[in-house]
This record gives C-alpha cells, structure tokens and sequence, in this order.
C-alpha cells in the first residue's frame, strides 16, 4: 500500500510552490490548508497527524510511516479504508502538499501552508476568493499600490494576514494559476469575498 501511494505522490506533485522544506518540517508544525488546520508532530506514539475542520471536527492519527524516494520524501497514516500522506521534495523550494486516498481514489489533494500561530489560541482564521475580475488580473504586489509580482484570477483563495485601506495583506493558497501558489502579497481587496472560520 505505502508503495503504491509513493509512486502516486511522485506523479501527482507539482514544483511550483515556494516553501522551503526539509526533513524537520515534519516535527511540531501548524499548517493551514484550505478550510484545515493540520499540525504534524513527533509524539510518544511515532509520528503523528492532528486535522481539524472549521467547525473544530479533528482527527488523531499516529505512528505515521516514513519514506524517501528518488529526491521524495514523505509521511503516510493509514485509517481503515483512508490514507493521508504528507510529502515533500528534499532541497527545493517547494512545497508540502496533504492528499487523501479512500482505497484507491484521491479524494484530497491540498498545498500546506505553514503558520506561526499556536492552533490552540487562533480564534479564527479569514480565507478570502478572488471575485468580480472582468479582465486581466488582479495585481500581487510587493507593497500597497507597489509594483506587480503576480496576478490572480477569479478562483484563487488567499489567506488574509492584514489589511490597511484597501490593500490587504495576502497569502495564497490555491487557484486555477497554480504557479503561484504560496506566494504572498497585497492585493486591492475590493476584488476579494471573505469569510472568516473559526478552527478552535
């Protein structure tokens, strides 16, 4: 089983995001994913896996398997008929991605990103979607009203961190232009629809 998923996971994994991992990325980490919060540890019982969703519904898994191969590397649970496995590229600016297989079928496949925050006192985090762009793109830029580094399209969730005026802040988490994702900056929120979820 951990072979087969292996083998999936070196097919599936894209290169385009920018978080540096290494093998200690794994230990005692919070990452934000979507609408999850996933903290990877090492505890008494191997390596572990705590994913909680908005409505604060989590899962414990533990004694996750480790493995490496050809420049890959990865952690993998099994619960019953579902696998989660979290993997990376050693030595890349890359990223860590969660996916979730029931028996064969990947049900889940996310970007992780990773934040400073204590799970146990975020209140609430505030995930935003790119709307309303009628053409081009929405301008990613190094500072409010500074020059474009990126641009977003209709679809793209980001992460809000801060807001000033109108600029905001923003990390993004994922969209239909991949090759961004992780990259952060501010965005004219007018373009943005908010939602803010709680994950305690």
């Amino acid at each position: 089983m951990i072979k087969r998923i292996k083998g999936l996971f070196l097919t599936a994994i894209l290169t385009v995001f920018f978080i540096g991992v290494t093998a200690t990325h794994a230990k005692a980490e919070t990452y934000l994913t979507g609408e999850f919060t996933i903290t990877l540890d090492d505890g008494e019982n191997g390596k572990t896996y705590r994913g909680c969703d908005a409505q604060g519904k989590c899962i414990n898994l533990e004694n996750g398997t480790s493995w490496r191969d050809n420049g890959y590397r990865g952690i993998t649970w099994e619960n019953g008929d579902y696998t989660y496995s979290v993997s990376w590229r050693e030595n890349a600016n890359e990223g860590m991605y969660l996916n979730i297989y029931n028996k064969d079928k990947q049900i889940l496949r996310r970007q992780l990103v990773e934040t400073t925050e204590n799970v146990g006192t975020l209140k609430g985090v505030t995930y935003c979607d790119v709307v309303n762009i009628t053409s081009g793109q929405l301008a990613l830029r190094d500072s409010p009203n500074g020059q474009s580094r990126a641009g977003l399209d209709n679809g793209n969730n980001v992460l809000l961190k801060k807001q000033e005026a109108i600029w905001a802040y923003v990390s993004v988490v994922q969209g239909p232009n991949t090759r961004i994702n992780g990259l952060s900056g501010w965005v004219n929120s007018n373009y943005l629809h908010c939602t803010k979820e709680p994950i305690d």
